[in-house]
């Protein structure tokens, strides 16, 4: 993911040119390469990643913005500790957004729509075990769902919590009975959807957070 450069003094990270440096400093803070509460220096991560203070300065905002870093009034940064009380708080508000956010989808959805979801579904079905690939194809899912969404604010909280449960599965990958559960639910909420059923959409999507939840937490305390 990151090609480091030996040097006299230090070690360069520099970003592969496909991963942005907001997003390769979102790995290390999961990965621990950057500790939670160490503090961010601007300076020192400018030479860590091998770039200038304005780059670093701008993906210390977008982190702050999706909860891996705490900016604070003196622009001092710390790393955030990302606990299970980190991860159940992210989890209350997306048991409410998402059922939200499903009910009005059901009210708009065309069966191409249907027939996007039901695609990717079956790619989802026949991905190898990848957990980037699978992470990817399970946001493509929901964002048919909640992309067209009028309420942007609720679209752009749920995206911002979906960085930190995406960078966390990368830390404690998805078990085969939790991938099972997710294509189970996904095929319930097709098939709600289909139905113009807002109420059983909104029911299982929240399941369907709710089972995340739990599963990552278990993770988590595996992995102690």
């Amino acid at each position: 993911m990151t090609e480091v450069l030996a040097s006299s003094e230090r070690r360069v990270v520099r970003p592969r040119p496909r991963m942005g440096l907001a997003e390769l400093m979102r790995e290390d803070i999961v990965s621990g390469a950057l500790p939670a509460g160490s503090r961010l220096k601007t300076i020192e991560l400018s030479k860590r990643y091998g770039v200038s203070t304005n780059p670093v300065r701008e993906a210390l905002h977008q982190l702050s913005g999706e909860g891996f870093v705490v900016l604070s009034r003196n622009r001092s940064a710390q790393v955030r500790s990302l606990d299970e009380s980190f991860v159940r708080n992210i989890f209350d508000i997306r048991t409410l957004i998402e059922p939200y956010l499903i009910r009005v989808f059901v009210e708009q959805a065309h069966e191409d729509d249907l027939e996007r979801a039901r695609a990717v579904q079956l790619r989802l079905e026949q991905s190898q075990g990848d957990q980037v690939e699978w992470d990817s194809l399970d946001e493509e899912f929901h964002g048919i769902m909640y992309k067209r969404h009028f309420n942007g604010e609720a679209r752009a909280i749920r995206q911002r919590h979906g960085e930190v449960v995406r960078a966390l599965a990368r830390r404690y990958p998805i078990s085969s009975a939790r991938r099972a559960a997710v294509l189970k639910d996904h095929w319930d909420i097709i098939e709600a959807v289909a139905a113009h059923d807002a109420d059983s959409a909104a029911r299982i999507v929240e399941r369907h957070a709710r089972g995340a939840e739990r599963h990552l937490l278990l993770r988590m305390q595996e992995g102690r």
